[in-house]
């Protein structure tokens, strides 16, 4: 990771500069076409498709008239001002269309464009670059996937999968990686703010990209995939300007030999020592992640409030389940409190007899609404419990929605966080569902649901201000 004086770096302006590039008012698509199984026909349709209520021009020499729209020969033709290009051309002519660009006083550009230092033409590389930090143009790409805005629903990427709007931003080198998660969000229901693909990082970089995220409205929870790191320096001090604010879960790839030349063939980056990088980006702040399912688990959890410990309380429709995620929260190194005699015996008056009033809480097997919502709101209310971990497993007694709806309504009033893991198949869909539209992060294992209890409950314990709450 390459340490860099970083002094003349304005987080403000830069946060100015990035504000226009993902927040335009108008783009101009140059390469637009109506073949929408081409990239410049799936860019033109996504754009054209949403309720943007900014102004889309499509430039094509070789057509007049796409999708209902008029289509102009070049960027000059354009008689209104624009504030970003999307370049979707052969590599070769992107340097060009950023000269063109310059004169008309563009300041924002999205190159979609792949055949740059990742296939080893760096000296082209280099010329857009130069280009465009010379006319300050702030530049996504090349060899990416675009940009999503859910926001302003402006959707300037060739992906089919929508996301919903949310507060968590996806920042990532790959635009693969973008687009592989927009896929699972639309299953798991999750919703995003932006979607940023860097691609080879010509000159917008991920400090630039935190620069804005910092007082992004929208965005409660920053996620990102890394493959290279070009300035550290740079990276470290805006991550540590925003990781007091936002939390920022890092997925750094490129951490073995293997991995290594694999990000060096794919965007052109060199990787970096990965016990140097991981040191750093948590000494500034950030949560660091091993693979793609922590990343996902861990940016979900931030929904919840933030945590005032790390005392857990476990309730659960079944002994042995419970039994397994207390060992992985031991393991995690999360506690399992004993409650005061007096819940103990509060929580017999409303369990059956042959359930278990301590730590994990078995409410057996038949255990409804009123049970699960009852059991939350008693041990939500004691001071050694900071957060609660709700279990069921599919047991032909009850209906997955009856729990799920009990937990969605007990966190309303809880002020704790509340996480929850169902077992089955089938039959816990429609629990999940519920879970999943009321705001509770819902995982498929003990060990998923028990690390991203221990990740809240670390980084809360970082700040300063505590049962803040932040919903993604």
């Amino acid at each position: 990771m390459e340490i860099i004086n970083c002094e003349n770096y304005d987080f403000k302006e830069t946060s100015i500069r990035m504000k226009r590039l993902i927040e335009p008012r108008s783009v101009a698509i140059i390469g637009a076409n109506n073949k929408i199984d081409k990239v410049g026909g799936a860019v033109t349709r996504n754009a054209l498709g949403t309720k943007f209520d900014g102004e889309i021009f499509l430039v094509n020499p070789n057509a007049t008239e796409m999708f209902g729209q008029k289509v102009y020969p070049d960027i000059e033709s354009i008689p209104n001002d624009i504030d970003v290009v999307e370049v979707v051309v052969h590599a070769s002519l992107v340097p060009g269309i950023l000269e063109q660009a310059a004169k008309k006083g563009i300041k924002g550009a999205i190159i979609i464009s792949s055949g740059f230092a990742e296939v080893g033409k760096r000296d082209l590389q280099d010329q857009i670059t130069q280009i465009a930090q010379q006319n300050g143009i702030s530049t996504l790409g090349p060899n990416c996937f675009g940009l999503i805005n859910t926001e302003i629903d402006l959707d300037l990427s060739f992906t089919f999968s929508k996301p919903l709007r949310g507060s968590i931003a996806f920042v990532s080198q790959s635009g693969a990686m973008c687009c592989g998660t927009l896929d699972w969000a639309a299953k798991e229901e999750v919703g995003f703010s932006k979607f940023i693909n860097l691609g080879n990082k010509c000159d917008v970089d991920e400090a630039d990209c935190l620069a804005y995220l910092k007082d992004d409205p929208q965005t409660k929870v920053i996620a990102m995939y890394v493959e290279g790191i070009k300035s550290g320096r740079k990276l470290f001090e805006a991550i540590k300007s925003v990781s007091d604010k936002k939390p920022i879960i890092i997925l750094k790839s490129g951490v073995t030999e293997s991995g290594a030349k694999a990000a060096l063939s794919h965007t052109g980056s060199i990787a970096g020592n990965m016990g140097i990088i991981k040191a750093a980006l948590t000494q500034a702040g950030a949560i660091i992640v091993e693979d793609i399912e922590e990343l996902y688990d861990t940016m979900q959890v931030f929904s919840q409030p933030y945590s005032n410990g790390r005392n857990v309380a476990i309730i659960t429709n079944a002994g042995g389940l419970g039994v397994v995620t207390a060992d992985w929260c031991s393991k995690q190194g999360l506690t399992l409190p004993e409650f005061p005699q007096k819940t103990v015996q509060e929580l017999m008056a409303i369990l059956p007899s042959i359930a278990s009033p301590r730590n994990p809480i078995d409410m057996t097997g038949n255990a409804n609404y009123q049970r699960y919502k009852e059991t939350i709101e008693k041990i939500s209310a004691l001071e050694n419990i900071d957060m609660i971990i709700a279990l069921y497993v599919s047991q032909g007694l009850v209906a997955s929605e009856e729990p799920a709806r009990a937990i969605v309504d007990a966190s309303k009033v809880c002020g704790k966080p509340l996480l929850a893991y169902f077992l089955g198949g089938s039959n816990i869909l429609n629990g999940t569902r519920i879970l999943k539209r009321g705001g509770i992060p819902v995982y498929s294992s003990p060990m998923r649901v028990a690390r991203a209890a221990a990740v809240l409950a670390s980084y809360s314990g970082s700040k300063t201000t505590k049962g803040k709450k932040s919903q993604t």
